[in-house]
């Protein structure tokens, strides 16, 4: 028996608890964390003075931060346990979120924005385990989906709320605001998973955890090689497509941080769904075939970013990869979940993540830097398109995952 929306009614309280938690500790720690930089860059520019290759730097710096704390992850995880390590670097986000809203320099605004890249890993890697044992097999793509688009619904809200605090109040503003409600929405999914989701933090999940690091030997497989590369190159793909929006329509080609904000928007907007729409669709029809089709969406909205002529073509990039993005990165745990026993789950999707840290850090750097090879940003929106074909092709060499 499963529930209407498709979650398994063993332990079903629990696994619809886990779904919604985990999907707003990705909106806190994503959309208004880690991605607000993005949004504000331009801003902070003006305001703090540094140039486009500080932005490149700054970004990489998350990534780094967020590939050490990959690699730290499961060890963590096995002394902590993951439920604690979750709710920790949540409260930890929605703290640094705040203190950025106080920064005088660049070093400073890097080391803090850095930092929420590794709250960013200690939150989303433990969540792939306590999914494997809430949530029965054939339902775990929606679910997974589902708690990426959380991302969506953070982007969504700094999308319509950072214009307005930007105009009125300055961008610190925005920092401080969304901060505090960081902090709340941590605290109290907190005491929601503890009175409605115990297993999350449950004794046994440290036993589990500690067999699974144990055994990185194993984790070498053909088919844990092929998920790894291709989390790299969505972070090389995905980065800086995000990253440099905003500078590029901005200072190419005049457009507003209203406009841009517009577009934010409609990625979140769409995030909303399209993460648990991909995910139910890929528990139909295989999540190879998902995450081609994901990849191929990826490549076509950056190809009308580099050509836009006009912003039809601009909203039309903008609805490709809201419908794109949040799928490749729901796909990629819902496929591990579903060909690892839970006790290793944590541990290999720590190695992509690790890998998505590096992809992620070498596609933000070097597009931090093109402006000065090519003269325009735009070289990095076909670079983009370049990689999501490669990573599409390589779908083909992930074994078809259990359907029962």
């Amino acid at each position: 028996m499963t529930s209407s929306t498709g979650i398994s009614e063993s332990g079903g309280v629990a696994s619809v608890t886990v779904a919604i938690v985990f999907t707003a500790y990705m909106a806190v720690v994503f959309g208004l964390g880690l991605y607000l930089f993005s949004l504000l860059a331009s801003e902070m520019r003006q305001s703090l003075g540094f140039g486009t290759g500080t932005i490149g730097v700054v970004t990489a710096a998350a990534q780094i931060s967020f590939l050490v704390a990959a690699f730290l992850c499961p060890r963590l995880t096995a002394r902590l346990g993951e439920g604690r390590v979750i709710v920790l670097a949540v409260v930890a986000a929605g703290l640094i979120l705040s203190a950025i809203s106080t920064v005088g320099s660049a070093v400073t605004m890097g080391i803090l924005v850095g930092s929420l890249g590794a709250c960013a890993a200690f939150m989303v890697i433990p969540t792939v385990g306590v999914i494997s044992r809430t949530v029965s097999l054939p339902h775990r793509s929606r679910v997974n989906g589902l708690v990426s688009s959380g991302t969506a619904y953070g982007q969504f809200a700094a999308g319509w709320v950072a214009p307005m605090l930007v105009v009125g109040e300055g961008w610190r503003s925005v920092w401080l605001v969304l901060g505090i409600a960081s902090v709340v929405v941590a605290v109290a999914g907190f005491f929601v998973l503890k009175a409605l989701a115990p297993s999350a933090f449950a004794e046994e999940t440290r036993q589990s955890e500690d067999d699974s690091v144990s055994s990185g030997a194993r984790l070498l497989t053909r088919t844990n090689l092929t998920v790894w590369g291709l989390l790299a190159a969505s972070g090389m793909a995905c980065g800086p497509w995000q990253n440099y929006l905003s500078t590029f329509l901005g200072e190419e080609h005049g457009l507003s941080i209203t406009f841009v904000g517009r577009l934010w928007s409609i990625i979140g907007l769409l995030g909303l769904f399209s993460g648990f729409a991909l995910g139910l669709l890929a528990d139909r029809i295989g999540i190879k075939r998902a995450l081609a089709l994901s990849y191929g969406l990826l490549a076509a909205s950056a190809i009308l970013i580099a050509v836009h002529d006009g912003t039809s073509f601009l909203y039309g990039a903008t609805i490709l990869f809201g419908l794109s993005f949040f799928a490749v990165y729901g796909l990629a745990p819902a496929y591990i979940t579903k060909t690892m026993p839970a006790g290793r789950t944590t541990a290999v999707f720590a190695g992509a993540n690790i890998c998505l840290g590096v992809g992620t850090a070498l596609g933000n750097l070097g597009g931090g830097y093109t402006p000065a090879l090519t003269g325009s940003l735009q070289t990095v929106y076909f670079c983009v398109a370049l990689i999501a074909v490669v990573a599409a092709s390589a779908v083909a060499l992930l074994p078809r995952e259990p359907s029962e």
